[in-house]
């Protein structure tokens, strides 16, 4: 069983995005919102969006370890506001079996992703990096006081194309307000 685990991590590691195409469609297939979860859930994936750009402000990847903003909290707050936005979904479709598998998607793939890209930065970093990773956690944030370094930038954010990802999940909002709207319709003309 745990070398399947493993084949199915690493292919998961090779084709990220394959692998989270089939849990948000899923959340599509299956989704029964309500104005309630549409609204809890699309402050979610805001507040998931806004903590991207947060985040993307900060790093500027394999030119210097990022540990000031929420890499003072967290190792990893890219995939801790990816982790909000695809709950911020899950809450979106309202459908309990649609965000267990979804959850458990999202979390094979990215803890294989984290373990590989924390080796990778050690390499680079090497000392420093170590240093960082005593102090502040790999996924839930916590409040350290670990010394941060390095200023927000809005260039940063632009060098991520963090619009193209907003655009995405602003488009993934609409698309779970066009189910509730189109579930609406159908049920009203049966």
């Amino acid at each position: 069983m745990n070398n399947t685990y493993t084949k199915l991590e690493t292919w998961c590691l090779a084709n990220r995005k394959s692998a989270t195409a089939p849990a948000f469609i899923l959340l599509l297939i299956l989704a029964k919102p309500t104005i309630l979860s549409l609204a809890l859930g699309g402050i979610m994936v805001c507040l998931g969006e806004m903590g991207r750009t947060w985040s993307s402000g900060y790093i500027d990847k394999n030119a210097k370890l990022a540990t000031a903003g929420p890499y003072r909290f967290t190792r990893n707050p890219l995939y801790f506001f990816n982790a909000m936005i695809f709950v911020g979904f899950c809450v979106m479709a309202f459908n309990p079996w649609a965000a267990f598998f979804g959850i458990l998607s999202f979390t094979i793939i990215y803890r294989a992703t984290m373990r590989s890209e924390a080796a990778f930065i050690a390499g680079i970093f090497g000392e420093e990096f170590t240093k960082w990773i005593a102090v502040v956690p790999m996924f839930w944030p916590k409040w350290t006081n670990y010394p941060a370094q390095g200023q927000f930038s809005w260039p940063l954010v632009a060098k991520h194309r963090e619009q193209k990802n907003a655009l995405a999940m602003l488009a993934g909002i609409i698309l779970f307000i066009g189910i509730y709207y189109l579930q609406i319709y159908i049920s009203t003309h049966a």
